[in-house]
């Protein structure tokens, strides 16, 4: 399906640094809607934001650019790395629940002080991780691998793993955590998170943290199990889920088989119900994309089983169009077989006629001959060729008939061209008919 989208899923990158709201070349005396205080004037002079507090007084001085994509980043680094960080420093920065003011030249700010320091970091760390700065200088300090520091920073979030999991912010840290701890402390998050998968799993932010643990879980392949209990029992839940559909494809491509199995004994049990569901839908095609040969092949004989029904449903039918689309012979011929028993009847649905029109293009061509011969009928293309869906299905037919097949179509077609253009709708099918058959006026 197209939205696959995409999708969230689909959704994944680790947390960048937005640029801030200003021009490229600006004068540090614009970046403040008010007077800097001389008591910081030191503080300032040593800090990452040297450069935003000069004189503008003199007129022999010169601007310099301003980089608005590493200015945090280099904050960051200061007050991680440092050891002349002042212990006091003020910043302002963007948190998104925070609606900024704007000084008289139009410029944006977030008056939102804050005092972090590099010691906050083995004091404070759980309070970091829920701010935007807070949690970026944890990150940044993980990124060193330092043993003593990534032991320190997980004992202070420990008892709020799953909170942090669901945070805005948080969830990037416990991400980075993740990739950077030893057996340990993955170990004592699985189980201080296990309980909690599936709410956790649910959560906007949640998922994403769910899904880099489940990445991980090739270091670790002793805890699958553990995560796959967690799972199991909400697992509809979660393939139905906005959120938590994305954790079950996860599951299927970062665990093979037979560790993912358990995704599709539950999808074979329940085929219809996923298959007509928009997350659901998704979640099936992935399966079938990502499976093994055994696997796929009974998954796919679990859809055609219930073919007639998924092609009429707005989901459903791409479920089996993704079907087709693997272009195995014998399981499109199969296909084919099933709908020619009422072909009339899904040619003039507005989702089944889209499958019916797909499945004649790609079959064998004896089996193609066989449907066109269905749709010839005179009971059948009478009623078809006027539908506003069924009429696309007739002109494949055309196009792929033999010419005796063809000339029988186009003699039933022929009583139908004066009804078709004295009607609103057909009359466009009727000029498209004379153009590609001028026999039909002969």
């Amino acid at each position: 399906m197209a939205n696959s989208n995409s999708e969230k899923g689909d959704n994944e990158k680790m947390f960048t640094y937005r640029s801030t709201s200003a021009p490229i070349r600006l004068d540090s005396s614009m970046l403040f809607a008010f007077p800097v205080p001389s008591l910081y004037t030191s503080a300032f002079s040593t800090s990452p934001l040297l450069n935003f507090h000069r004189s503008s007084s003199s007129e022999d001085s010169q601007e310099e650019p301003f980089h608005p994509t590493g200015f945090l980043r280099d904050m960051i680094d200061g007050l991680v790395k440092s050891e002349d960080s002042p212990k006091s420093l003020l910043t302002f920065h963007e948190q998104s629940h925070n609606v900024p003011e704007f000084t008289p030249m139009g410029i944006p700010f977030y008056n939102i002080p804050v005092t972090y320091t590099a010691n906050d970091i083995y004091t404070q760390a759980f309070e970091m991780a829920k701010d935007q700065l807070g949690c970026r200088m944890l990150q940044r300090k993980l990124e060193e691998m330092n043993p003593y520091s990534i032991q320190t920073i997980f004992e202070q979030i420990k008892p709020h793993l799953p909170e942090l999991m669901i945070d805005p912010f948080g969830n990037y840290l416990i991400q980075k955590l993740l990739e950077v701890c030893e057996e340990p402390i993955f170990s004592s998050t699985i189980d201080s998170v296990s309980k909690n998968l599936t709410s956790i799993s649910l959560n906007q932010h949640g998922t994403r943290a769910v899904q880099k643990l489940i990445d991980l879980l090739a270091n670790f392949q002793q805890y699958i199990p553990i995560i796959i209990n967690s799972l199991i029992p909400d697992i509809l839940i979660l393939i139905k889920d906005v959120n938590g559909n994305h954790v079950i494809q996860r599951c299927v491509n970062s665990l093979k088989c037979p560790q993912n199995q358990f995704i599709f004994d539950i999808a074979g049990n329940h085929i219809v119900e996923i298959a007509t569901d928009r997350h659901g839908c998704c979640v099936l095609q992935r399966c079938i994309h990502a499976a093994s040969e055994k696997q796929k092949e009974e998954l796919v004989e679990k859809i055609i089983e219930k073919a007639v029904e998924l092609v009429q449903d707005a989901y459903g039918n791409y479920v089996v169009q993704y079907v087709i689309d693997l272009n195995s012979y014998s399981v499109n011929a199969k296909l084919a077989y099933i709908f020619m028993n009422s072909i009339q009847q899904l040619a003039t649905q507005k989702f089944s006629s889209n499958v019916i029109e797909k499945c004649l293009q790609q079959n064998k061509e004896d089996v193609q001959q066989e449907m066109i011969a269905e749709i010839g009928k005179v009971e059948n293309i009478s009623k078809m060729i006027g539908n506003q869906y069924a009429n696309y299905v007739v002109q494949r037919a055309l196009t792929l008939a033999r010419p005796l097949a063809l000339e029988k179509m186009l003699a039933l077609i022929r009583p139908k061209l004066e009804e078709l253009k004295n009607s609103h709708f057909g009359k466009k099918i009727y000029m498209k008919l004379l153009r590609n058959y001028p026999v039909l006026i002969d």
